[in-house]
């Protein structure tokens, strides 16, 4: 059966549905919802809380209104329940006013506002419950019926292939897969559908690391550079202003004996905030071209490159090379021959060295640091630029270790479990909305001891329905509030060259208070800086939280972090009171990954597979370790059926072959 045997499936439709990768009908089956709008559950008016998404009952009591605000259309209208009124509002959807009918009953579908009264924001409307029903990420020129239809269809005409072993299926007791692949399209109630979705997260999870550990398995037979390392290591630590910690000292020499082996590295290196994981990638970057070969450092922001840049200068001086897409077209050049001769032995840069036009000439180690800000592709094609060179990745987000081992299979892994000495705790607190003003009035006191402060806010602009939480509207009241004292701004819509100048003023002091968004999150660092506060802190995870704080403290100066929030749900209550008792990083993860999810982890969100994101983004730790442990037991076993399933999963999940390098 073909897409165009589908009733309703022309050639527009078909080359809409090829952009979402669906070229034939088994695709088109395994293209899940992303959401489900559940119309058989309803709250009333009176019930619901700030944040939550929910299903309301309700009677619309007003003729809907249409104004434009900010650059948007915004339609609004008035509605009510046996316990209560509430605004219905719609943002840039002015055919809304048209559809929404005074005095008709719908089920309202969306999620909810206290800030300024009870809003539901962009509700989907019903007249009639329809159970639960499944949301598609489609583009433009493709309904959800459209595709609702044809799946149906295809269901209709073929019995989806189960793939895996009746004995798999049994052990583990699954729903039989064509059973599962009907309730996720057409849900009948919320269990089945619960049994629906892990039976699909089972089989995608089992072949993913399937296919995983069998190209493992592969890449430990080839070859790559042994690097000679006698004395380097002395040496390197004898230039450095400071005594690197046991710690860093351990990893080091983990590298070392990386570096010096045939088979190519491929270590991940893990630690908190401010524990100096930056020193034990220079040390690497320091034995390629002791060596003679040459070695690149990828960070995820310009900000982070040219202040590794510094750093590396004092160390390489004149064969360290800075690459980035804010070069002028002559820098640009000048960079690119540098690189190309080898003249350059180390490079330091952004996404911009990944371009065609950058080629290395004898290119033999990949440092990335933040690896989860990379997609796995983006990765792959930066290590495709040498010969099998040594790969080491570097990660501020910690994840249990027992954790880290089983997602990551044989990648050697090194922690950093140490701070440097005289390093001093962050002083966590929440500050409420009484004490807001009083707390930047006694910072900016402070500020006149030649210390800094950031100050984060989850948005840019002024946004509708979130007054106060955006870095603009922040600065322009600080610089009101606080006229005596250096304010600057930084955001990621300013051009690099601006974002580079914002950082150098508040590095130098001629900015004492930088207002910034989290594109300061990462990696930034600036000794003189104490003082961290955090605008609207619900609208962040621990693991984000916990990196902000990681801006301050990275001196023997005393550092704080305030908090504040003033619509927080209980999640977010709860993650604002774990960050006042913990400063253990390894703790906040674990604790951030039972709040939110581990697809993270495996640096594939950004990669543009958005099918791996899909099933991995909320796979427990339990199904981890159990699709690990069989995936193990069917590589162990070979058989008719377990061989069946291994070139299955090669020809699902190819893609393995690049995320297996993370």
């Amino acid at each position: 059966m073909e897409l165009s045997d589908i009733k309703g499936l022309g050639p527009k439709r078909i080359e809409l549905l090829s952009q979402l990768h669906i070229r034939s009908c088994d695709d088109l089956v395994q293209f899940f919802p992303h959401e489900y709008l559940n119309y058989a559950q309803t709250s009333s008016v009176s019930s619901v809380a700030d944040g939550q998404v929910a299903t309301l009952r309700v009677k619309i009591v007003s003729e809907p209104t249409i104004f434009y605000a900010k650059g948007k259309y915004i339609v609004s209208a008035r509605a009510e329940d046996d316990t209560g009124r509430i605004t219905l509002r719609w943002m840039n959807q002015p055919y809304r006013q048209k559809q929404v009918v005074c005095g008709t009953t719908y089920f309202a579908h969306g999620r909810i506002s206290k800030k300024r009264g009870t809003v539901l924001y962009n509700p989907h409307l019903e007249q009639q419950s329809l159970g639960i029903v499944p949301v598609y990420s489609l583009p433009k020129g493709l309904t959800q019926a459209c595709v609702r239809s044809a799946i149906g269809a295809v269901l209709e005409r073929m019995k989806p292939f189960d793939r895996l072993p009746l004995e798999l299926t049994e052990r583990y007791d699954l729903l039989p897969y064509a059973e599962a692949i009907h309730e996720i399209h057409f849900p009948t109630e919320t269990d089945r559908l619960m049994r629906a979705k892990y039976r699909l997260q089972f089989e995608q999870t089992l072949l993913y690391f399937t296919a995983v550990y069998l190209f493992r398995q592969e890449t430990k037979l080839q070859n790559g550079y042994a690097f000679r390392t006698e004395g380097i290591l002395d040496r390197f630590c004898a230039k450095l202003p400071f005594t690197p910690t046991d710690a860093q000292l351990r990893v080091m020499r983990e590298v070392e004996a990386d570096l010096a082996s045939r088979v190519p590295m491929n270590r991940l290196i893990q630690g908190d905030v401010g524990s100096g994981k930056t020193i034990i990638a220079e040390y690497a970057l320091a034995v390629a071209a002791a060596c003679g070969k040459q070695g690149v450092l990828l960070v995820p922001t310009e900000i982070l490159a040219e202040q590794h840049y510094r750093s590396l200068q004092a160390m390489f001086n004149g064969t360290v090379c800075l690459y980035t897409g804010s070069l002028s077209k002559k820098e640009r050049a000048e960079a690119l021959t540098r690189i190309e001769s080898k003249e350059a032995l180390v490079t330091v840069g952004t996404h911009a060295l990944l371009t065609d036009s950058v080629c290395f000439s004898d290119l033999g180690l990949v440092v990335t640091d933040e690896q989860h800000r990379f997609g796995v592709e983006q990765r792959a094609k930066m290590e495709a630029k040498g010969i099998r060179p040594d790969v080491l990745v570097m990660s501020a987000t910690p994840i249990p270790r027992t954790l880290a081992l089983m997602l990551y299979a044989d990648l050697s892994l090194s922690v950093v479990d140490e701070l440097p000495k005289g390093r001093k705790p962050v002083q966590t607190m929440y500050v409420p909305k009484t004490r807001r003003e009083a707390m930047y009035r006694y910072i900016a006191e402070r500020m006149q001891k030649d210390e800094r402060a950031f100050v984060v806010c989850p948005l840019i602009d002024e946004t509708e329905g979130f007054e106060g939480l955006s870095a603009t509207e922040l600065y322009a009241e600080l610089k009101k509030l606080l006229p005596t004292c250096p304010i600057g701004l930084l955001h990621g819509r300013m051009r690099d060259e601006e974002k580079s100048a914002a950082m150098e003023a508040f590095r130098s002091g001629a900015v004492r208070i930088l207002v910034s968004t989290t594109v300061i999150e990462v990696g930034v660092d600036v000794p003189n800086a104490t003082y961290m506060i955090v605008e609207g802190a619900d609208h962040f995870g621990l693991a984000t939280l916990h990196q902000l704080r990681g801006r301050v403290g990275r001196s023997d100066l005393p550092s704080f972090c305030y908090l504040l929030s003033e619509h927080a749900t209980e999640n977010a209550r709860e993650r604002i009171q774990t960050m006042i008792q913990s400063n253990d990083g390894f703790y906040l993860a674990q604790k951030d990954m039972e709040m939110r999810g581990y697809g993270d982890l495996f640096g594939v969100r950004q990669s543009g597979e958005g099918e791996i994101a899909s099933f991995l983004r909320n796979c427990t730790v339990e199904l981890l370790e159990t699709c690990a442990a069989a995936a193990n037991e069917i590589l162990q076993t070979p058989s008719v059926v377990n061989n069946e399933l291994l070139a299955y999963a090669l020809e699902r999940y190819g893609a393995a072959t690049r995320i297996a390098r993370n």
